[in-house]
């Protein structure tokens, strides 16, 4: 520790004790520098009370409650130990289950902060301890200044420079205007012209507001309830929780290593109100829960008896909120188990976003889709129709042949929009026409490329890939490129096959054949003209995927 500091500890601790007075914490310590070089940012604590923990006498920037502290510059508290997952181990080592910190920062420099821990009466801390707390330590700042402790001296707001005693003074010279004198820190005219012009510009810009949190939507409960028994595999886990408050229905799905017994589920219940009302949440949860045992029925049961500990805490998605994960414990966590809990929580908001974001994304891209065919194919009912089939049978193939669900969302928008460039080829003139000049064939044939064109800025690359290689063919007599067998981008080849079909059995340009003749037209070009082995997959699934 610091001599100065040294001899300074009782009247810090004096202050410290104001912990208990006005914030009612039951134990606190005072952080300050190891050094006089502020730049290291290295502390120790230099008084406490009712404080212990060895392994925090000393803390670098790195530590999560030293890094939260010099992002946010302000008090904060945690009300309980799974509140947020990056003090959780640290509360749980202290066997404390309330944390307020506040730093100390005075003329733009960190200097330390206090940890207090643990309010009377088990009560929760609120925003009046922050005020308090910050009082404190605007105190101390005092007492430092006051000591002259890392340059926190009382600054002097007017310095008068010493006047000097001249025998013999010149006389004033007087000027007919007044002159204008430009200080060495002044800015150029130029550059107070580049901030008048900023200045200007950013009084006419709005930043976007705040994209609003949205509650989790059944859909959503559905993607992140698949990875909730991933969470039976932390140490001393024997059953959890997610619940979507907030939810019209409030929907609660479970998974335990062995029945849950009707205590288990009434403890478990009461835990989730509490920690609820502790956070201002809804009070009403799921009446039923979906019970899920993936191990199967197993003879001891999990009982209130066996259950030592349940934590609760939101699961913190930047783009959704009201998913709490609950875990029960047969024993109180240690090490090993409180990382495994972090670790799940971090790949469930993961999930949670990755779920979310391509929910966003698939509605974004189908607006954008459904402009691309409107409004010029509001003249073309028939074509309008024809995409929507293929995009509706090609999504089902593509399910059906087990392709990641990426690249089946590919191929359902790719066949929404891959005759959306025939709408560029005077079809307004030809639409229907019997008996069309090779010319107008020609013209026609060019549809993919200015289809591809018109769909990859706005839709990306692989769906442009798969409109403009839709005509292409295995034997490489197809067009615009003459490409043949896999070479052909397979989510093409699906369209090629459902396309085909779809035409074959509709009167769109002729009148439609039976599902016999359009099956064997489709044998017969298996191999030459479409994909033999998607033809295979194809013809027999006719009535399972509704073509």
């Amino acid at each position: 520790m610091i001599p100065d500091l040294q001899l300074l500890e009782p009247d810090l601790k004096q202050i410290l004790y104001s912990c208990v007075e006005h914030v009612q914490a039951t134990k606190a310590a005072l952080y300050l520098p190891t050094s006089y070089d502020l730049t290291e940012k290295t502390f120790e604590v230099v008084t406490s009370y009712q404080f212990s923990d060895s392994l925090r006498r000393i803390v670098k920037s790195s530590d999560d409650l030293v890094d939260r502290l010099l992002v946010k510059r302000t008090p904060f508290f945690v009300n309980g130990v799974a509140a947020d997952q990056r003090f959780s181990e640290l509360l749980f080592r202290q066997g404390t289950d309330r944390l307020l910190a506040a730093p100390l920062f005075a003329r733009g420099r960190f200097i330390g902060f206090i940890d207090m821990r643990d309010k009377a009466g088990r009560k929760p801390f609120d925003t009046p301890d922050l005020n308090a707390a910050q009082q404190i330590v605007d105190n101390l700042i005092e007492l430092l200044g006051v000591k002259n402790l890392f340059g926190l001296a009382p600054l002097k707001l007017v310095e008068t420079p010493p006047q000097r005693v001249d025998p013999d003074p010149p006389q004033p010279v007087r000027h007919s205007e007044p002159q204008v004198v430009t200080r060495p820190r002044d800015l150029s005219p130029e550059a107070m012209k580049a901030i008048a012009a900023a200045r200007q510009i950013m009084s006419r810009r709005q930043l976007p507001a705040a994209t609003p949190k949205r509650i989790l939507t059944e859909q959503d409960f559905e993607v992140v309830r698949l990875l909730l028994p991933a969470s039976l595999a932390i140490p001393g886990a024997v059953l959890a929780c997610f619940s979507a408050i907030g939810h019209a229905n409030n929907p609660q799905s479970i998974v335990a290593i062995a029945t849950v017994t009707e205590d288990a589920m009434q403890m478990l219940q009461s835990h989730l109100q509490a920690w609820l009302k502790r956070a201002n949440k809804p009070l009403n949860v799921a009446p039923r829960p979906q019970l899920i045992y993936p191990f199967g029925i197993q003879v001891v049961p999990v009982s209130a008896a066996g259950i030592s500990t349940i934590l609760s805490a939101p699961v913190n998605a930047q783009s959704v909120e009201g998913l709490v994960l609950t875990v029960a414990f047969e024993r109180i966590p240690e090490g090993q188990a409180q990382r495994g809990l972090h670790i799940f929580l971090r790949q469930i908001e993961q999930s949670v976003e990755s779920a979310i974001a391509a929910t966003v994304s698939r509605n974004d891209r189908q607006v954008l889709a459904e402009k691309l065919l409107e409004p010029d194919f509001t003249k073309y009912p028939d074509l309008v129709e024809h995409s929507r089939q293929v995009s509706e049978i090609a999504q089902r193939f593509a399910t059906l042949l087990d392709l990641p669900p990426a690249q089946v969302e590919t191929i359902r928008l790719a066949g929404l929009v891959h005759d959306v460039g025939l709408r560029l080829l005077d079809y307004d003139r030809i639409y229907k026409r019997p008996n069309l000049t090779a010319e107008e064939m020609r013209a026609l044939a060019e549809h993919p490329v200015v289809g591809a064109a018109l769909v990859e800025p706005i839709l990306g690359s692989e769906i442009a890939q798969a409109v403009l290689r839709h005509h292409e063919r295995p034997d490489g007599k197809g067009y615009p490129s003459r490409m043949s067998g896999s070479q052909i981008p397979l989510s093409a080849r699906i369209l090629a096959v459902v396309d085909a079909w779809v035409a074959m059995t509709s009167n769109m340009y002729q009148p439609s054949l039976s599902r016999e003749e359009s099956a064997a037209r489709m044998h017969e070009g298996a191999g030459t003209q479409f994909d033999e082995a998607l033809v295979a997959r194809f013809l027999p699934a006719l009535d399972q995927i509704g073509a």
